[in-house]
């Protein structure tokens, strides 16, 4: 669905970021963060989103630093707050070089982490906020996530197929599934992508829990926040979206049936009208 996006560069200081954005920008902005598995990226989370979504928004989706064909930070950072840190100078750019003061904002998985940080740091540049199966949020690992970021300990396809197998709830349920884990292994075991993915996941092993977003400050976002997560996600368990609700201010929590971590692949069927009547309804 190329036809409903354009793709761009943009100066993100210290570094170019890879942009995709569709839709009018006379409709709300809608900025949708990416997770954070092997070979992940911008298209690969949303690309077959964007064609649903342009008729509502001006939407906005980054290469996150780190992956896809945003640059590479040059030396690369040793600990996951690092991480966090250049990518939320990154996402702020982003909105910074498209002239965009306030946008709604949908962070999945890694991308649910950025965008509870950036709500912490800059609360006045966004309106309503979607979190997906987030990172951020105090969980147990999953096997299933210690075996992600594992992966370039044996980084064969096999192995590969197992973790994609793993976001979903049945892989027979989703017909493109092999198409899509033989695009991301190609990507995740390219010389320069494994170069910088193995540092950063190593940086994940320790640096995660430092990630979690307090109590205390949870409090603090005043927000409006949909938290979707799926019923049988074995990546980021319900457990994390629990947490969310608990301490969020303004939260609603939308659990999907027969769905893993990918809900906008598995269930957009019930995902879409969810985003819908979130951002666009009147403030309540």
């Amino acid at each position: 669905m190329s036809e409903a996006f354009v793709e761009k560069r943009l100066p993100t200081k210290p570094y170019e970021t890879h942009v995709m954005i569709g839709g009018d920008p006379a409709n709300p902005p809608l900025l949708l963060v990416h997770g954070a598995g092997p070979g992940a990226s911008a298209g690969s989370n949303w690309r077959h989103c964007f064609a649903d979504l342009v008729k509502d928004f001006y939407v906005i989706a980054h290469d996150m630093t780190g992956f896809g064909q945003s640059e590479i930070p040059d030396p690369l950072p040793p600990h996951a707050v690092t991480w966090m840190g250049l990518r939320i100078e990154q996402a702020f750019g982003v909105l910074d070089e498209l002239g965009i003061e306030k946008t709604h904002i949908v962070g999945n998985s890694m991308g649910g982490a950025l965008a509870l940080h950036m709500l912490m740091e800059q609360p006045d540049r966004f309106d309503k906020v979607m979190t997906m199966g987030p990172a951020g949020a105090k969980m147990d690992a999953t096997p299933e996530l210690v075996r992600l970021v594992n992966f370039y300990a044996d980084p064969r396809l096999p192995r590969y197929r197992e973790v994609i197998n793993s976001f979903v709830y049945d892989p027979s349920l989703v017909p493109n599934l092999e198409e899509i884990t033989q695009e991301r292994f190609k990507i995740a075991t390219d010389p320069e992508v494994r170069r910088v993915q193995e540092v950063m996941f190593e940086s994940m092993k320790t640096g995660m829990p430092a990630l979690v977003v307090p109590p205390s400050a949870l409090k603090r976002i005043p927000h409006e926040v949909a938290l979707v997560h799926g019923r049988h996600d074995r990546v980021i368990p319900l457990q994390a979206s629990l947490y969310l609700l608990e301490h969020l201010q303004r939260a609603e929590l939308f659990v999907l049936d027969r769905c893993g971590h990918w809900a906008q692949i598995q269930r957009w069927d019930a995902m879409l009208p969810i985003i819908r009547n979130h951002f666009l309804e009147t403030a309540r």
